[in-house]
C-alpha cells in the first residue's frame, strides 16, 4: 500500500521545504541546492540535513509558530504531528496487504509507502532487512520520511527463527501499531 498521488505530493512539498529550511538555518550542507520544487534530489546529499531536522523539535516548532511557507491548516497540522516521529533501527520484517511491518523498539509498526509500495523497494525474498528509519504519522497512517539506510545483512535460520518468535510475541502482546 502507498499514499495517494495527492497525499504524496503534499508530503514531498512539506518535507522538502523543511529540508531547505533546516539547511538554510544550520548550514548542514553548504552549497546544497534547494530541494523544494527540484525534479531530482540526491538522497545521499540531503541525508545529513534530514538527520539535523529530526534530532530535535526545533525546526518543527519554528515552522508551526511562524509558518514561513504560508502552509494551509492541513500542512501545518502535518508538520506538528511529526513531533510524534520515531527515529531508530528497525527490521523491515514482512509485507502484509495494508502495510509493511517494521519491527523495532519492542513494537511492530504498520508502515505505508509514499510514492510506491515498500514491497517494490524490498521484495519479500529480500526480507528481513535491517534499516535506520524515521517513522512519521501521516493522517492516520504511518509512513517513513522517504530516506532509508539499509544494510545488506544475511540472516541464518537461527536468527530468522528468533525474529519469527519475537514477531509472534509482539503481535500477541500489542498487535501492529498503525497510527502514531
Amino acid at each position: 500500500m502507498k499514499l495517494s498521488q495527492e497525499d504524496t505530493a503534499c508530503f514531498y512539498n512539506v518535507f522538502f521545504k523543511l529540508i531547505d529550511y533546516t539547511n538554510d538555518r544550520y548550514q548542514v550542507v553548504p552549497g546544497l541546492k534547494n530541494t523544494s520544487g527540484a525534479l531530482d534530489v540526491d538522497p545521499a546529499a540531503i541525508m545529513p540535513v534530514r538527520d539535523k531536522l529530526w534530532e530535535s523539535d526545533d525546526v518543527i516548532n519554528h515552522i508551526v509558530a511562524d509558518n514561513p511557507f504560508c502552509f494551509a491548516e492541513r500542512e501545518l497540522s502535518l508538520v506538528a504531528s511529526w513531533r510524534k516521529r520515531i527515529v531508530g533501527d528497525f527490521l523491515i520484517y514482512k509485507h502484509l496487504k495494508k502495510y509493511t511491518v517494521f519491527m523495532g523498539n519492542g513494537r511492530l509498526y504498520g508502515v505505508v509507502g509514499i510514492a510506491s509500495p515498500i514491497e517494490e523497494l524490498f521484495p519479500s525474498f529480500a526480507l528481513p532487512r535491517y534499516s535506520k528509519a524515521v517513522l512519521l504519522p501521516f493522517e492516520g497512517k504511518i509512513i517513513y520520511d522517504s530516506l532509508l539506510n539499509t544494510y545488506n545483512i544475511t540472516y541464518g535460520s537461527g536468527i530468522r527463527r528468533r525474529f519469527n518468535e519475537e514477531y509472534r510475541e509482539l503481535k500477541n502482546k500489542a498487535g501492529v501499531i498503525t497510527t502514531l
